[in-house]
C-alpha cells in the first residue's frame, strides 16, 4: 500500500525542520508486519503485528474522536511529550489547541515509520514548527536530549501521554523512556521551583554587584583541614568541641551560624553566604568583623559587599553567572546546586585544599522542634515581630509548620522533625561527598545522620583562590550585554525551534533570562499567554534593570 507520492509529500514537510530523519528515511525499507484498515468513518488506521500478536494503533470507529479524548485529557498546555506516533490522528488533536508549545514525539522502527509515511499523508503535523521526532533513539539519547529541549520558563508545564496499543507492543522500550523521563523531570522539577522564587532576584542582585565585582581583589590561599559550622540547633551543645578544635583548623561560618559564633566567643577565618533575599542582611546585624573574609555568591543581596574589608565574589551555575564568567571576569566556582549554604561552604573547603573538613551544626531537620541554634537571627527577629497574644512560641511554631509534608520521628534521644526539602539537601551532600577529594567527618548531633564515605586525608594543594582580570570596566561589559539583548529577534514561531536555530552568542544571551522567565511564567500560569510573549516581557524587564544600574 506504499504511495510514493505520498511518501514525497511528507519527506518533504519532514526535511523542513528534521533534515537528518528525512535523509534517514529516504535509505530505509518498508516494513512488512504492517497493514491498514478502514474505520467506520472512513480514517485509515494502521495495524502492526508484535511478537504473534497484531495491534491496532487507533480506534476502528472513530480514530478522531479518540484523539480529542487524547488531546482533553491535557489539562494544561505547554511542552507534550507524545508516546508513539501511529497514524497522528492524536498528535492532530493537539496541534488544534493554541495552548500547547511545543510536542516531542518519541516512536521506535524507522521501518514501520516510513511504512505509515507512506500511505497517509502527515505533511500538517510534520511541518508543524512545534513539532520534534525522536526515532529509534535510546533512552539515553532522550535523556540527555531533553533538558536542552524543554525549558520550562520559557515552554511552560510538561505532560505525556501515550498511544496505548503501541506502547503494548513495544512495552520493554517505552517503559525504558519513561524512566529517563522520570529521571530528568526530578532534577529540572526541582531546580525550576527555586527559579520561580527567586529567579528575578538572582538577576538583579548579579546586575548590582558588577561594580564591586570589578574591585574584589582578595586571595584565599590554601587550606588543609576545615571545620564548617552550619546553624542547626545541634551546634549547641558541639559549641565547646568546635571552639577547642578551631585552633587548629581554618573556620568556615556559614552565613547563619556567624552571629552563634561571636556571641559565644567564636571568630571564624571565612564567612559564606548564597541566599540572594534581602533577610539575608539578618544574618550580620549583630556585626562583622571587617578583617573576616566574607565568600559571596554574586547573586547575593548587594548590600552584603560593603560589610568586609576583604569580600570575594564566586560564580555558581547560574546562567547570568556562567555568563559574567565566560565574557567579563573569570570568578571561581562554587557549587550551590545543593539548595544550601552548608553545601556550598563544603564546595568552598574543598575547591581551597582541603584535605579533611569536619561539619558542625548540620542536622537536616528540626531536632525538639527547633530551627536554628541559639543566638542566631532567628530569635531576635521573631522576638520583634511578637506581641502579648502572639508569643515567640507562636512565631517558631509558625516557622515550622509552614513545610505541608512535615513528620515527627521518635528516637533514643528524642524526636526531630523531618521535611522532605531538608532530607533532599542531606542526600545531595552525601552525593557530593563521594566525588570531592577531601574526608567529610560529620560531628554528631541530634539531627538526621550523615552518610558519607571514609576517606584517606587528600594531598594538600598550593593553588590560591582567586578571580581573573577584568577585561573591561563592569560598565563597558553591562552595556556590551545590554546592546546584545536589544538586537535579538522575539520569535513568533514556537520558542523550542526558534532557540534550536540561533547562534551560540544570541542562545547564550537568551538563557541569562530564563530564571528569572520562570518568575514570570509563573505569575501568568492561569492565563493564555504565550511563550513569544513571554520573552518579550522578559526581556523589557531586564532591560529597564540595565538602565537602572548604568544610570
Amino acid at each position: 500500500m506504499f504511495d510514493s507520492g505520498i511518501f514525497d509529500r511528507n519527506l518533504l514537510s519532514l526535511s523542513l525542520h528534521n533534515e537528518e530523519l528525512a535523509i534517514e528515511l529516504t535509505h530505509t525499507k518498508t516494513n512488512s508486519s504492517i497493514s491498514f484498515k478502514t474505520s467506520r468513518t472512513g480514517c485509515l488506521v494502521p495495524f502492526i503485528v508484535h511478537n504473534q500478536r497484531e495491534y491496532s494503533l487507533h480506534s476502528l470507529f472513530d480514530p478522531e474522536k479518540e484523539a480529542r479524548r487524547y488531546s482533553d485529557s491535557i489539562k494544561v498546555g505547554g511542552y507534550i511529550v507524545v508516546l508513539g506516533f501511529g497514524a497522528g490522528y492524536h498528535i492532530k488533536a493537539l496541534l488544534d489547541r493554541k495552548d500547547i508549545n511545543s510536542i516531542l514525539i518519541i516512536d521506535r522502527n524507522i521501518e514501520l515509520f516510513k511504512s505509515i509515511l507512506g500511505a497517509i499523508d502527515l505533511s500538517d503535523i510534520l511541518s508543524d514548527p512545534r513539532v520534534t521526532l525522536l526515532v529509534d533513539k535510546s533512552p539515553d539519547y532522550i535523556k540527555d536530549f531533553l533538558p536542552s529541549n524543554y525549558l520550562p520558563a520559557v515552554t511552560g508545564d510538561f505532560s505525556t501521554i501515550s498511544l496505548r496499543s503501541r506502547i503494548e507492543s513495544e512495552k520493554e522500550y517505552f517503559n525504558s523512556v519513561l524512566n529517563s523521563i522520570r529521571n530528568v523531570l526530578d532534577t529540572l522539577s526541582d531546580d525550576y521551583t527555586v527559579q520561580t522564587w527567586f529567579g528575578k532576584r538572582w538577576f538583579v542582585n548579579t546586575v548590582a554587584n558588577l561594580k564591586s565585582a570589578e574591585k574584589a581583589v582578595t586571595v584565599l590561599p590554601p587550606v588543609r583541614d576545615v571545620i564548617i559550622a552550619a546553624a542547626g540547633p545541634s551546634l549547641e551543645m558541639q559549641l565547646n568541641d568546635l571552639l577547642q578544635k578551631s585552633a587548629e583548623n581554618f573556620l568556615i561560618s556559614t552565613d547563619t551560624a556567624l552571629s552563634c559564633l561571636l556571641k559565644n566567643g567564636i571568630k571564624p577565618d571565612l564567612v559564606i553566604s548564597i541566599d540572594c533575599q534581602q533577610i539575608t542582611y539578618h544574618h550580620f546585624m549583630a556585626g562583622f568583623p571587617k578583617d573576616i573574609p566574607l565568600v559571596m555568591d554574586m547573586a547575593s543581596p548587594p548590600l552584603l559587599s560593603r560589610l568586609s574589608d576583604k569580600t570575594f565574589f564566586f560564580a555558581s551555575a547560574h546562567p547570568f553567572s556562567k555568563y559574567i564568567n565566560r565574557n567579563w571576569r573569570k570568578f571561581p566556582f562554587v557549587d550551590t546546586s545543593g539548595g544550601n549554604v552548608t553545601h556550598a561552604a563544603i564546595s568552598l573547603a574543598d575547591k581551597l585544599g582541603a584535605r579533611s573538613i569536619r561539619i558542625y551544626g548540620a542536622d537536616f531537620s528540626y531536632p525538639e522542634g527547633k530551627s536554628y541554634a541559639r543566638g542566631t537571627y532567628i530569635y531576635p527577629y521573631f522576638t520583634s515581630k511578637s506581641i502579648r497574644t502572639e508569643p515567640l512560641e507562636s512565631e517558631f511554631y509558625r516557622f515550622l509548620y509552614r513545610n505541608d509534608n512535615i513528620t515527627m520521628l521518635k528516637t533514643e534521644y528524642g524526636y526531630r522533625y523531618q521535611t522532605r526539602p531538608m532530607l533532599s539537601y542531606k542526600e545531595r551532600l552525601e552525593s557530593f561527598a563521594e566525588n570531592i577529594n577531601a574526608g567529610i567527618i560529620p560531628v554528631y548531633g541530634l539531627g538526621e545522620p550523615i552518610s558519607v564515605p571514609v576517606k584517606k586525608p587528600a594531598s594538600p594543594s598550593s593553588q590560591f583562590f582567586s578571580a581573573g582580570v577584568c577585561r573591561t570596566s563592569w560598565r563597558e561589559f553591562l552595556s556590551s550585554y545590554k546592546t546584545k539583548l536589544k538586537n535579538l529577534n522575539v520569535p513568533d514561531i514556537p520558542p523550542s525551534r526558534y532557540l534550536a536555530g540561533l547562534d551560540f552568542t544570541d542562545l547564550d544571551i537568551w538563557t541569562t533570562l530564563f530564571p528569572a522567565a520562570a518568575v514570570l511564567r509563573k505569575k501568568y500560569r492561569d492565563t493564555d499567554i504565550t511563550s513569544p510573549e513571554i520573552l518579550r516581557e522578559i526581556r523589557k524587564w531586564a532591560l529597564d534593570v540595565i538602565e537602572q544600574n548604568l544610570d
